[in-house]
């Protein structure tokens, strides 16, 4: 879902294409900061549970902490202050890929668990996916993959990329290094 059908995901994805296309110099979380942000969505859903087990009188202004309705449901047509928090996040998408669906969207939490609970790994690795090879990991704007190479499922937004270039003897390493020796990875 975040990945393909959220809408204002897509807004998040056209602002950092707009941030790249203005030259805005993006900023690359580091992977300890990362590891930490994380989180933020678990204690944002948390809390909504939190909110709806025993205020529900405050459920829907709790709610808000998702852009959502704001610019999709009312095209940002609201109080300035609603306004504001949405546009922030999709200005700060232009810098940082995505930055309220990794790390605050507590739809993306849910995902996230539903990620951890998952029946098997379905995307293919290499045993050269991680050492030595590091292009995915690299390339990979949610920071999904691990530097052993290993998907984060949990964290993952199937964008497909990885797996786009799996087999493509242009891009993958280990399939043009094999390419170069005439050896069958």
């Amino acid at each position: 879902f975040c990945g393909w059908l959220c809408p204002f995901g897509a807004l998040q994805e056209f602002a950092h294409h707009l941030g790249r296309l203005l030259r805005i110099p993006q900023i690359k979380v580091s992977d300890r900061l990362d590891s930490h942000l994380k989180w933020v969505k678990f204690l944002v859903l948390g809390t909504l549970i939190g909110v709806a087990l025993f205020a529900p009188s405050y459920s829907v202004k709790a709610a808000e902490v998702e852009p959502f309705k704001t610019a999709i449901s009312v095209f940002f047509v609201r109080n300035w202050y609603y306004v504001a928090y949405a546009v922030f996040w999709l200005l700060l998408g232009m810098v940082i890929f995505k930055g309220f669906c990794r790390y605050v969207c507590p739809l993306g939490a849910v995902m996230a668990i539903g990620g951890l609970l998952r029946g098997r790994n379905w995307i293919e690795r290499r045993e050269a996916c991680g050492s030595p090879c590091q292009l995915f990991k690299v390339r990979c704007n949610y920071n999904a993959i691990e530097k052993d190479g290993a998907i984060s499922y949990s964290e993952c937004f199937q964008c497909l990329d990885c797996v786009q270039s799996f087999d493509d003897r242009k891009q993958c390493v280990p399939l043009i290094l094999a390419d170069r020796k005439g050896a069958k990875p």
